[in-house]
């Protein structure tokens, strides 16, 4: 036998089952191949090369340690293709393994893993990213016990892993009129007045004296209320949008959705309150 970047995992482990526990042992990242559903989609199409990516590991390193584990289990002297230096990893296509493997991107950032080993995981293995992949990634993941409040609370940083594949997409078209071509008009107003909001907060920034704050109370109580009918927008969402997805089985986003949108309801609150107390932090 003869192993190259190209051999598959699932092959591999048909013709040498004990290496099971040798890919266990080696990173915990490989406990991924213990799941069945992983052996049907990463196993079944994953080669060694999109594996020790997976794992964190140089593609040679881990066909020659494969190699040498084969070797002690067996006495077979198995060769090792010189292909591995240099070779690219490669994309994973199917669907069920680009979404197991974004789980465990993303639960390894709540672990607290180093963004550009994530973003370099991503990249490899993943590369282009449908919205909708992120939907059911998150999905699934609350569905397996994570908390809404735990998505929440790193949706952002989830973004940043995402963010260069994403922006290197065409946003979809809608027609005008149609709901969801008004939330996103909407959203852009929303910007506007935030930008205004963060202009005056800047200028407060660099002189924080009580008498400047009172030249742009007024202004900035009216950018505020402005802003706060934004509740108007997330109503819609709440009660036009999230039900259609929930027809689709996606639940889980819309639930941390809308503890997002209450955070910005209860700071928004919070924001026109101080304004209107004049409370300035001498």
């Amino acid at each position: 036998m003869q192993l190259s970047p190209k051999t598959k995992i699932d092959e591999l482990l048909k013709d040498y089952p004990f290496l099971m526990d040798f890919f266990l042992s080696r990173s915990p990242k490989f406990k991924l191949l213990e799941s069945s559903l992983m052996r049907k989609t990463v196993g079944r199409m994953a080669t060694l090369t999109q594996v020790a990516s997976i794992g964190g590991i140089e593609p040679a390193t881990l066909l020659s340690e494969i190699a040498a584990e084969i070797r002690a289990k067996t006495g077979q002297e198995v060769a090792v293709s010189g292909e591995a230096a240099g070779t690219e990893v490669g994309v994973l296509r199917e669907p069920e393994a680009r979404i197991e493997v974004l789980k465990d991107i993303i639960k390894d950032l709540h672990k607290g893993v180093d963004m550009p080993v994530l973003k370099k995981r991503f990249s490899e293995l993943i590369s282009h990213i449908d919205p909708s992949e992120i939907a059911k990634m998150e999905q699934r993941l609350m569905e397996e016990g994570m908390p809404e409040t735990e998505v929440k609370r790193l949706c952002d940083v989830h973004v940043q892993v995402f963010k260069e594949s994403l922006e290197q997409q065409e946003v979809p078209a809608t027609p005008a009129g149609h709901p969801v071509n008004t939330l996103m008009m909407e959203n852009r107003a929303a910007e506007d007045i935030i930008l205004a909001i963060e202009g005056i907060l800047e200028t407060l920034n660099e002189s924080p004296d009580k008498d400047l704050f009172r030249q742009h109370q007024k202004e900035l109580r009216n950018l505020i209320d402005s802003l706060e009918e934004i509740n108007l927008h997330y109503l819609r969402k709440e009660n036009q949008l999230f039900p259609i997805l929930e027809k689709h089985n996606i639940s889980g986003p819309s639930e941390v959705m809308w503890a997002i949108h209450d955070d910005i309801r209860q700071t928004l609150k919070y924001a026109r309150e101080q304004v209107t107390e004049l409370q300035v932090p001498l």
